[in-house]
């Protein structure tokens, strides 16, 4: 009988620490700087790693972001740099900034916000629009509406032949 009570709290025990080495281990992978793990094809949206920044390309405001790796973790042999949920609060804004060799990709999912192109010309864009700088454009975007401005930010760039 002794044994069968011990045994429950041993196993709960070993189960914790795994659970908590895992999660350690992926949080430590997926924090600025540390190599990604190439092994995973799932980012769930609760676990994914906080990269916030003020004032993002010269705009206004925090840029608050989400991401499943940014591209401090990535090498040559990855096509696509960063991929992370964003979010403009009420007025805050990405600063106008050239792409010299990568391409950049917001997916909007909620708000209203106006994007700037290379020309400088602003169009409005909403849930389900998606814009893109190529090398060589540049792109701003500014949340106009009352409520955060959430977006899916895609960075991808070709290694060098």
């Amino acid at each position: 009988m002794k044994t069968k009570k011990m045994f429950v709290p041993v196993l709960i025990g070993l189960f914790a620490v795994t659970v908590f080495t895992a999660t350690t281990k992926l949080y430590a992978q997926k924090s600025q700087g540390a190599d990604m793990d190439r092994s995973i094809q799932v980012y769930k949206r609760g676990e994914l790693t906080p990269w916030n920044r003020e004032k993002a390309g010269g705009g206004v405001g925090p840029l608050l972001g989400d991401f499943s790796y940014t591209r401090n973790q990535t090498g040559n042999q990855d096509a696509f740099k960063e991929i992370g949920w964003l979010t403009l609060p009420k007025g805050a804004a990405i600063g106008l900034h050239k792409h010299t060799n990568n391409e950049d990709v917001y997916i909007i999912i909620s708000g209203k916000g106006l994007f700037t192109d290379s020309n400088g010309v602003e169009i409005e864009v909403g849930p389900g629009d998606i814009t893109i700088a190529r090398p060589g454009q540049s792109h701003a975007l500014k949340n106009i509406g009352d409520e955060p401005l959430i977006f899916i930010n895609v960075i991808a760039q070709l290694s060098a032949s």
